[in-house]
């Protein structure tokens, strides 16, 4: 069940004299099961184009196509895509509204017609995905619980409708390194496991480094480039852009440049220490 979006393109306020180009003529492809990371500066699009691929927006030009279907053919296709596609806004724990952990996580399953059984089960199954504990966690308010806590239960909340694709928008910004491992193993196992597609907005690059099939880099709202994730990070035009590309990416970069064989494309400190050693001996 694949997402294919073709020659899209939004403004926002269009018409009017504050009028901004969100996407320009983007063309896209993500295949089941597959890790899309999302770069790009401040204004690029990048949140835009999550929002498209739930049908939070709507193109005025081009086609967002699910299973080969218009997303935006009829009120079913679109609430049956809302489903299919979990969408984690950045910061999301600061749109939490329901009195305890439960009632929030409910309101997805019972909004698309769970039954009461189903619903208890897709809750657990949510909960146990984040790393919270049912018995525990259930009766608290959100109001009570951690950042980090309020962040799981908030993409719990996204998990328990059992999206077939997940897009996240800087699911780890503003979190501690502990936090941030917790959302990235959480959504990995969901990708390896489960077989769930997804699209990772970031703006740190090295966090998925290593799961990321593909790396989607926006500007001014058009594809700048998309490719095998490190094949992307060494190309120059990702710091001219601004991007905070990894200094494993700008030391390879620099002896590349100075004729030095590099055996691969290295984004941590230990894979480009490795090169160096290899260039030595």
């Amino acid at each position: 069940m694949p997402i294919e979006l073709t020659n899209v393109s939004y403004t926002y306020l269009k018409g009017t004299p504050v009028a901004r180009l969100g996407l320009r003529d983007v063309d896209l492809h993500i295949g089941d099961g597959e890790w899309i990371a999302v770069m790009g500066p401040t204004g690029s699009g990048k949140s835009t184009l999550l929002q498209h691929l739930n049908g939070l927006l709507k193109p005025d030009a081009g086609t967002v196509l699910i299973d080969n279907f218009n997303i935006h053919a009829s009120a079913k296709i679109l609430r049956e895509t809302r489903q299919k596609v979990g969408l984690v806004f950045q910061y999301p724990e600061h749109q939490l509204f329901s009195s305890t952990v439960w009632k929030e996580i409910c309101y997805g399953p019972e909004n698309f017609g769970f039954s009461g059984s189903d619903v208890e089960t897709a809750v657990k199954k949510a909960m146990e995905t984040v790393g919270l504990e049912f018995t525990r966690y259930k009766d608290c308010s959100p109001t009570e619980l951690s950042g980090g806590e309020k962040r799981r239960v908030a993409l719990a909340g996204v998990l328990a409708a059992n999206p077939r694709f997940i897009v996240l928008d800087e699911p780890t910004a503003g979190m501690d390194y502990s936090g941030i491992q917790r959302i990235v193993e959480a959504v990995r196992r969901l990708n390896r496991d489960r077989g769930v597609t997804v699209v990772w907005v970031t703006h740190d690059i090295t966090e998925v480094v290593d799961l990321a099939d593909r790396l989607l880099v926006l500007n001014s709202g058009r594809v700048e480039a998309v490719g095998a994730t490190r094949e992307i990070l060494a190309d120059p035009r990702l710091a001219a852009l601004g991007l905070d590309v990894p200094i494993a990416v700008t030391v390879a970069d620099g002896l590349r440049k100075k004729g030095k064989p590099l055996a691969g494309y290295p984004v941590t400190i230990d894979e480009i220490k490795q090169e160096i050693v290899n260039l030595l001996r």
